[in-house]
Formats: structure tokens, sequence, C-alpha cells
């Protein structure tokens, strides 16, 4: 996902795709950066389907889910 794709399903709580596993929704958008670098990078945080633990994923590896049904 771009990151403009990565907001967009983020403000609309959609269902995510990441290795294979559906998400209930993108939770958090976390920007890190290591020490030393300059340039702070993109990491989402997914829901999993329960509700009781989150994946830190990278936004290249995720796509939106083709249905915006509660899981």
């Amino acid at each position: 996902m771009t990151r403009d794709e990565l907001k967009a399903a983020f403000d609309e709580q959609c269902p995510v795709i990441h290795g294979g596993i559906t998400y209930q929704r993108i939770s958090a958008l976390i920007s890190r950066r290591e020490p030393g670098k300059r340039r702070a990078f993109l990491q989402a945080e997914l829901m999993d389907r329960t509700g009781r633990s989150v994946t830190i994923a990278d936004p290249d590896r995720i796509e939106r889910s083709g249905s915006n049904a509660e899981i």
C-alpha cells in the first residue's frame, strides 16, 4: 500500500490482508527512526480478528481486503 492508501484504510477502519491473513483493521500508523539515520520509516499496527493482539507490518506487504464487512 502507498502512504495515501494506508491512511485511507486507517481512517475507514476497513479490513486488510497481510501474509494471507485478514486483519480487522489498521489500529495505528507508526513512524520509526533508526539511530544514525535521517529518514523515518512507516509501519502499520494490524488488529487481529479477536481484537486482542496486534501485528506490526511493512505497508508494502499489506493490501485492502475486498470486503468492508465486519470480521
